[in-house]
């Protein structure tokens, strides 16, 4: 590509973009387009073939533009496109997921079938139709995972993951779906008859987890130094190497266990911070009631944050509170949030809590409900929801200025999840979370976010297990054993992911207070405004937007 204008530069983005979801339709669905929804996409060696070329040539195209002259806007989402590209080329080159990750083609499948029923984008039937038509391909998805797989080198936590899930998810196509197909009788029958199919493919596929990959698995999780840290260098734009962050984690670590001492002795003298938040755990909803405090506090929280002026609040957003779906808990103890599709015209997003397993033994499902204790809601939906993740994304989605500004969360976490873990101490020193065993739920939270750095680190270039990494969560952050299970087994699979909290947060912290330099007066909106409104860029080149830095 020679000399070419902006314009040239965003059609062409356009038309990457376009083939792109064709080749990934459930990520389209994801994003809001959805042309796509009858189908789920292909993993046989020619699809990946044709996609890691249209990828290769994108990129070649890109290296070969020159942006002088262009805006600062164009010049910050040419390099945001640019390294897209290239972790989407990593991905195929280096990760190599279809060979290794069992979990890709239930996420595919079940994942592909389960978003058109969580998010209410259209009328039901003709989500439905979608359902039926996504159901006929689950088959097919399972069959090119059976040929991809090669089992000696998946790692055995992922199998593990993988089978877990797919045993929870087969009352969806058994059960749920079949159920949900009778409000609409016309397709009542096709769908229960695929439906089935998909049931007879994912239950083959489980039994094949089971007596074909796990007992030959032994592939290595760890990403390893050089690709954690090329990760680090290209998709989070960060300057520190693993060994830096590992030493930030510890400092963090160490001072803020120091920081809840201090405050156990002002709440209970002669208590330590784990005495007084293991009582506090003990005051927990039961578990009918769980959705019910969770939705109420959302409302609270949505309130405090409009009365306050602390950002505005986009127009027309709403945010729902549901279970999490099966198939995720293994990996989601406690909450989560699904945003909206950046495409999407309904900005609905979804407040996932994960409720208690009914059939668990009587101890797990205690140790579950301790983890939703009373005061530690407040600082989860101040997270997840205002004016953390749900406000945030949605924000983004409304008034980021261009497409590619839009997608900024799909090459780096540390924008989003900074921001929602700043909320958390943005809304302490607002006096949202008032109570002192509050204060103290927030600062265990920060003592987990830097414990997700060391775990982080260490899980991937410095040869810990997951037992070891379970046993750390359990003694020195204070996470029941399940939880920290799921934790674990999720950093297994996101090498710099959990890192991304809190050296998130410490960089926009620092591009707040530059902020503040070069526009002395501003207020809170007026400064969360302008961050926000630039999307989910990482804080290097929100920077480099924002103040020219």
């Amino acid at each position: 590509m020679p000399q070419v204008t902006e314009a040239d530069f965003y059609k062409k983005f356009e038309v990457w973009l376009e083939r792109l979801l064709e080749e990934n339709p459930v990520a389209a669905t994801q994003l809001g387009d959805h042309r796509f929804d009858h189908r789920l996409g292909e993993h046989h060696a020619q699809a990946r073939a044709r996609q890691e070329k249209l990828l290769r040539e994108a990129l070649a195209e890109l290296e070969s533009v020159k942006t002088e002259g262009w805006s600062a806007d164009a010049q910050v989402d040419y390099i945001l496109v640019r390294h897209l590209v290239r972790s989407f080329l990593r991905e195929f080159q280096k990760v190599r997921p279809f060979e290794r990750s069992p979990g890709l083609y239930l996420m595919e499948a079940v994942g592909g079938v389960g978003i058109l029923l969580l998010r209410d984008f259209a009328p039901f039937p003709k989500r439905l139709a979608s359902v039926r038509a996504r159901l006929s391909e689950v088959p097919r998805v399972f069959k090119e995972g059976k040929e991809n797989l090669e089992p000696r080198k998946v790692p055995k936590v992922w199998a593990e993951i993988a089978l877990e899930g797919a045993r929870r998810s087969l009352p969806l196509f058994r059960l749920v779906i079949p159920a949900l197909s009778l409000r609409v009788p016309r397709l009542a029958p096709k769908v229960i008859r695929e439906s089935r199919r998909a049931a007879r493919a994912l239950q083959d596929y489980a039994q094949f987890l089971e007596h074909e990959v796990l007992p030959k698995a032994q592939g290595d999780f760890a990403a390893g130094k050089e690709l954690f840290e090329e990760v680090l260098r290209e998709n989070h734009m960060l300057p520190y190497s693993a060994e830096e962050l590992l030493e930030l984690g510890w400092k963090i670590f160490e001072d803020t266990k120091r920081q809840m001492e201090t405050l156990a002795q002002k709440i209970a003298p002669g208590k330590s911070a784990r005495e007084i938040l293991e009582d506090a755990k003990n005051h927990h909803p039961r578990p009918g009631e769980l959705l019910s405090v969770y939705r109420r506090e959302m409302a609270r929280a949505r309130e405090f944050v409009e009365k306050k002026g602390i950002v505005t609040i986009p127009e027309g957003e709403k945010l729902t509170v549901k279970p999490t779906p099966p198939m995720f808990r293994p990996t989601i103890p406690y909450a989560a949030y699904m945003m909206p599709g950046p495409l999407e015209k309904k900005q609905e997003g979804i407040f996932l809590v994960t409720p208690v397993d009914r059939f668990a033994p009587m101890r797990v499902r205690e140790e579950k409900l301790r983890g939703h204790y009373f005061a530690k809601i407040p600082v989860t939906v101040v997270h997840e929801a205002y004016p953390g993740h749900h406000l945030q994304l949605v924000f983004a989605n409304r008034y980021a200025k261009s497409l590619p500004r839009k997608l900024g969360s799909a090459l780096s976490s540390l924008f989003v999840e900074g921001w929602a873990f700043y909320c958390e101490e943005l809304m302490e020193s607002l006096g949202y979370l008032g109570d002192p065993v509050q204060k103290l739920a927030r600062l265990q939270d920060q003592l987990w976010r830097a414990a997700r750095i060391i775990l982080d680190v260490s899980l991937h270039t410095k040869g810990m297990s997951v037992e070891e990494g379970v046993e750390f969560l359990v003694r020195e952050a204070g996470l029941e054993r399940p939880n920290a299970l799921a934790e674990v087994r999720r950093y297994t699979q996101s090498p710099t992911q959990p890192l991304s909290y809190l050296v998130g947060k410490l960089e926009i912290l620092k591009v707040i207070e530059e902020y503040k330099e070069k526009h002395p007066g501003a207020s809170l909106r007026e400064i969360h405004d302008a961050i926000l409104s630039q999307g989910s860029l990482p804080p290097k080149l929100l920077r480099e937007r924002l103040l020219g830095a």
